[in-house]
């Protein structure tokens, strides 16, 4: 039988401090994460088990004069809203590990905890095994009262066990936060198990809700500030929200190829200025304050299932929003995105393929303002190729299993195979050799280009350490340098270094860069190649004739040796405006004094042609197609003396 006299202040206390959670919630800018709804309904909760609670202990002296059904109702709702707080708090923990599902025995293990002491809380007016009222209306313990509380404490150590097991994407501060739930939410019920007159249990959980709205519900970790919006991690979070309620969806997003741009122009701290003034246009222009921030200049939207928003709609919208420039720091800027549409469950199965298919379409996409791409299978398929072969280049950077091959390089006037270009090549076990115009430009992008260029340069000066090569008449090796690499400040010293360590002379090194190497950082270029060019070595520009600044660096930068481009020669065969354009390019670089190689050379009318033009060198499939040092080595034994093709262009 009951005859405490309960300390009801603690629920007071209590239902005020939800109260001003409730109202600070509210305030705050939310993102449509399930920790988030999680939290708001353990708010509710909490409340309404104060309030069920205080209605419990304010009726046990008026017990007689209620219906007995009345009693009931009032003793298990409260008990009911208590048990819930821990199931909701299982919950929580659980979405906090970014891990939403269960497994089908961790489900069958929660429910069947759950339905049991619902079971048993629902039919105890009939058994009277929680709770009961005795004939004189004054409440009772049921034999199975405590089980109530046990079920409910092993719910939730069951979701910090969950968390423990899968908390590797949280935060230190955030496991401390939920282990401190755990902690004090037990603490208090053991406490008002033994003194059952300290009701504490329902204001210790408020109190430790005020530190998971501090520290976890904290808006600041799913907002850029920069943006004045959602951030990449919201928006991951929404998607696996809205795929786990397996109810179809449609995602907006948008690429400002310009926007990164205008932000150089700002210091650093006005750079927020570019992306916060493009969030503000697509929140107002389709009503909605759910925009993400996807990170550089790509943002994103879900866009209303109800309207059935199309690809048209889209466009027209966005070149209607943006017709007008965006106004950022007095400067006029005319922007307009690319725009891709991801659909599920099209194609996509997890947050991770929709934010890929996003990105690689994004990215690779031709720009076209106001265009709509919509996102395929394809997408991801092509950004997990991506993915694979960025593993393989880290795992060839660290194992420096990269592999050179040669392209053997004719010069008529010694009638032999004097140079050859290095070129790199990877193996990777799945899928054979990756191209290097595939995996030199993701390397280039994710910043493992120089890292890459020295092992190749390594490798080359290995193979030249032996003197085979030399022995049968090879004077020097081509060796390609990035752009990044042209720029270090400490790249002649670090080649000079490396050239020594391997007894390479400089004359048997020959650089090939592109004209974009001037583009990045012109001064630093200059200086690399006089240092580099004092000691010996020579340079040739690649790719002549593919770029837009060729006359320039042909005046300003010391080469020696120019490449002429296949884009040149092939037409040139073909069309007499482009041989003319050949012709007259040939003739200008013999009147700088330039050495001409050309590359391409597939046919003998090739060959012949370029012979008679006077070109220096002469590079392509006719001649070899690029094989491995030990080929390489090969060839040019085959090949000391002249053979018959050779002597037939000649």
């Amino acid at each position: 039988m009951n005859t405490v006299s309960y300390v009801v202040e603690y629920e007071y206390a209590a239902m005020g401090l939800i109260t001003v959670l409730v109202l600070i919630f509210c305030a705050r800018r939310k993102y449509p994460g399930m920790s988030n709804r999680i939290y708001a309904g353990m708010l509710i909760c909490t409340f309404f088990s104060s309030l069920t609670h205080v209605f419990a202990m304010k009726s046990l002296p008026v017990a007689s004069s209620l219906p007995l059904w009345l009693n009931y109702v009032i003793h298990i709702s409260y008990l009911l809203f208590y048990d819930i707080e821990a199931i909701l708090y299982m919950m929580y923990v659980i979405a906090l590990t970014k891990r939403n599902k269960m497994s089908k025995a961790s489900s069958v293990f929660t429910l069947s905890l759950i339905g049991a002491e619902t079971l048993l809380l629902v039919t105890t007016p009939f058994t009277k095994l929680i709770i009961y009222f005795n004939d004189n209306m004054e409440y009772c313990h049921g034999p199975l009262f405590y089980v109530y509380p046990v079920i409910a404490l092993m719910l939730m150590m069951f979701g910090s066990f969950m968390f423990v097991k899968y908390r590797r994407k949280s935060e230190t501060i955030q496991a401390a936060s939920v282990l401190f739930f755990f902690v004090v939410t037990v603490a208090a019920t053991v406490v008002q198990l033994l003194l059952p007159q300290q009701v504490m249990g329902n204001y210790a959980i408020a109190l430790v809700l005020v530190m998971f709205l501090i520290i976890i519900q904290n808006p600041d970790d799913f907002t850029d500030k920069a943006a004045d919006c959602f951030n990449d991690e919201a928006f991951f979070d929404s998607v696996e929200v809205r795929i786990d309620e397996s109810k179809p969806f449609t995602i907006a997003a948008f690429r400002f190829d310009g926007l990164n741009y205008i932000n150089g122009l700002f210091s650093v701290g006005e750079r927020s200025a570019a992306p916060r003034a493009v969030a503000a246009k697509l929140m107002s222009g389709f009503g909605t304050g759910e925009v993400y921030h996807l990170g550089g200049c790509e943002f994103a939207m879900f866009t209303n299932e109800k309207r059935k928003i199309t690809e048209k709609y889209l466009s027209d919208r966005i070149l209607s929003i943006f017709s007008k420039p965006v106004k950022i720091h007095g400067i006029e800027a005319n922007l307009t995105p690319k725009i891709c549409v991801v659909r599920y469950p099209d194609f996509a199965q997890s947050a991770e393929d929709v934010r890929d298919a996003i990105e690689y379409t994004l990215r690779t996409t031709e720009k076209a303002e106001g265009s709509v791409f919509v996102a395929s299978k394809e997408s991801i398929t092509a950004k997990k190729r991506e993915m694979h072969i960025l593993s393989t280049i880290k795992n060839c950077i660290v194992n420096k299993s990269f592999e050179m091959y040669y392209q053997p390089i004719y010069e008529p006037a010694e009638h032999g195979f004097v140079c050859s270009e290095a070129l790199i090549r990877m193996k990777d076990p799945e899928l054979g050799y990756v191209s290097p115009e595939e995996f030199i430009p993701l390397a280039e992008s994710n910043g493992m280009i120089i890292e890459i260029g020295e092992i190749a340069f390594r490798k080359v000066c290995e193979f030249m350490k032996s003197g085979q090569a030399q022995a049968l008449g090879v004077k020097y090796i081509e060796v390609n340098l990035s752009v990044l690499q042209c720029v270090q400040e400490q790249l002649s010293d670090r080649l000079m270094e490396i050239m020594a360590e391997y007894g390479i002379p400089p004359e048997e090194i020959n650089f090939e860069i592109t004209e974009t190497a001037g583009l990045a950082n012109y001064d630093a270029l200059l200086k690399n190649m006089n240092c580099l060019i004092s000691k010996g070595v020579t340079f040739s520009m690649d790719d002549y004739g593919t770029g837009f600044s060729t006359a320039n660096y042909l005046i300003t930068l010391p080469m020696d040796i120019v490449k002429i481009d296949k884009s040149i020669l092939w037409p040139a065969m073909e069309n007499e405006e482009a041989f003319v354009i050949l012709k007259h390019t040939v003739e200008m670089l013999k009147s700088l004094k330039k050495r001409i190689v050309v590359e391409g050379v597939e046919t003998r009318e090739m060959a012949k042609l370029l012979i008679d033009m006077g070109c220096d060198y002469l590079q392509g499939y006719y001649y070899q197609k690029p094989i491995p040092a030990d080929k390489y080595l090969e060839f040019l034994k085959e090949n000391q003396n002249i053979s018959e093709k050779i002597q037939k262009t000649t």
